[in-house]
């Protein structure tokens, strides 16, 4: 059986991360392999990791477990070894029964900001309004969406709209049915990337 939790752990300083996974051997070497590469989503482990070296940092299976259990198997390990502390863990919040974190507010916030920084080199955006010339400034894009949302420019999921935010910012093509265009505006904003 290859399906069941996992946990890596840091021999430094006894923090771990608590995961789950159907194929164990494959999620480990992606672990390392982002680890290695500085690409690891979660920037907590990431850090940890680029500090401490990789010779402290190991992979142990917890439990194998059918695939219908994962998400009740790793919140039980995430509870025992209590990984959503940054006092003893990485894990940035408990899964749902689609194997998905539950983030809190504070923690999507750290993560757009974290992003943004990462995958185009910027900190500051802002988002004038084509409608009164109201210009607003945002660090992350959590914020940015639920402006949009809240002032009834958009009535997308949150998830959606920080999508869109990002790909304007970025300049990525959006598909439009040819060969794609970059968005000049969104949601009745322009936007300007701010260094």
């Amino acid at each position: 059986m290859e399906c069941g939790i996992y946990r890596i752990l840091n021999k430094k300083n006894d923090k771990s991360y608590i995961g789950s996974s159907i194929k164990l051997k494959n999620r480990q070497y992606k672990h390392f392999w982002m680890l290695s590469k500085n690409k690891h989503d979660n920037i907590y482990l990431q850090k940890s990791y680029n500090k401490y070296g990789s010779e402290f940092f190991t992979f142990e299976i917890l439990e194998f477990c059918e695939e219908n259990v994962l998400f009740e198997r790793e919140n039980f390990y995430i509870k025992k070894f209590n990984t959503c502390d940054p006092v003893f863990g990485y894990n940035q919040a408990k899964v749902n029964e689609f194997r998905r974190n539950n983030l809190n507010k504070k923690t999507k916030k750290n993560l757009s900001i974290y992003n943004l920084e990462k995958n185009k080199n910027f900190k500051l955006f802002s988002l004038t309004s084509i409608l009164n010339g109201d210009t607003y400034i945002f660090n992350n894009l959590v914020d940015a969406a639920n402006y949009l949302i809240e002032n009834k420019f958009s009535t997308g999921k949150p998830g959606y709209v920080r999508q869109k935010i990002s790909y304007a910012l970025r300049e990525k093509k959006v598909n439009n049915g040819s060969k794609g265009s970059i968005r000049k505006t969104i949601y009745k904003h322009t936007f300007q990337v701010i260094n």
